[in-house]
């Protein structure tokens, strides 16, 4: 079960002052009770999540019809990694088998955009979004498609939600639908909070250079190539850069 430590935080406080009762108190006392408590932290951080990132809340509103600025996102394509030079990268990997489609895999496609710049041979999930080919997770997904079989994964911006156990079952889940000596794409967040009031309870984890390098020699692949997502040099986007690896599987 994933975790937000924000959504949490707040609920054991909010039982702390309103009632007095400290919660890691009685989570021995009450095991099952205690499981109650962290589905009710789950079901709020799904709805966070769902009213963020989806579509149709953001183009429809909720049910008392206030309208939800959700996600967009907000990118530079010409100059980041995870934008034309990535595109280039992948038609350079398509040109060594040409008469082989390559098997794309982009998880947390949100509009599929990718699909549109390389056709059929991107399959986009995302559990968010109505224009996904398949509205799932990566969780989902690998359970109802086990096969190492894909030529490119993308997780460009799609694994940064959670604490660490559920950020590496998804890192798993990706690694293994990719062959051996196939490659996988990530942008990751450093942590940042997106400058928006409905993002406020998002529990982003804090990717880093290290953490990159030690969970991908954990999953066995080889790091290609790791560094920040546009230019440092460049005028930040809105809400901060990203972190941009390329990995291997290794065979």
């Amino acid at each position: 079960m994933r975790i937000n430590k924000k959504i949490t935080e707040d609920l054991t406080n909010f039982i702390q002052t309103q009632y007095g009762i400290s919660v890691a108190d009685f989570e021995h006392k009450f095991p099952e009770l205690f499981k109650s408590f962290l589905k009710l932290q789950y079901w709020l951080d799904e709805v966070v999540l769902e009213r963020y990132f989806s579509d149709a809340l953001a183009k429809d509103g909720g049910t008392d019809g206030t309208y939800f600025d959700g996600w967009k996102q907000k990118l530079k394509w010409n100059t980041r990694r995870t934008g034309q030079q990535l595109l280039d990268k992948i038609n350079d990997i398509q040109d060594l088998t040409p008469d082989v489609p390559l098997k794309i895999l982009d998880v947390g496609c949100g509009e599929n955009e990718w699909k549109g710049h390389l056709g059929a041979r991107v399959t986009g999930i995302d559990p968010y979004h109505s224009k996904a080919d398949f509205r799932i997770g990566i969780v989902e997904y690998a359970a109802i498609n086990p096969t190492a079989d894909h030529d490119i994964i993308l997780a460009l911006g799609s694994i940064n939600f959670g604490d660490q156990k559920v950020i590496e079952q998804q890192i798993s889940n990706i690694v293994n639908l990719a062959k051996p000596g196939g490659k996988i794409f990530w942008r990751c967040n450093p942590g940042i909070t997106h400058d928006n009031p409905h993002a406020q309870w998002i529990d982003f984890f804090p990717w880093s250079k290290e953490y990159i390098n030690d969970v991908a020699e954990r999953v066995k692949c080889t790091v290609n190539e790791i560094g920040w997502d546009h230019p440092e040099d460049d005028t930040p986007p809105e809400w901060g850069n990203r972190l941009y690896s390329e990995w291997t599987r290794d065979e």
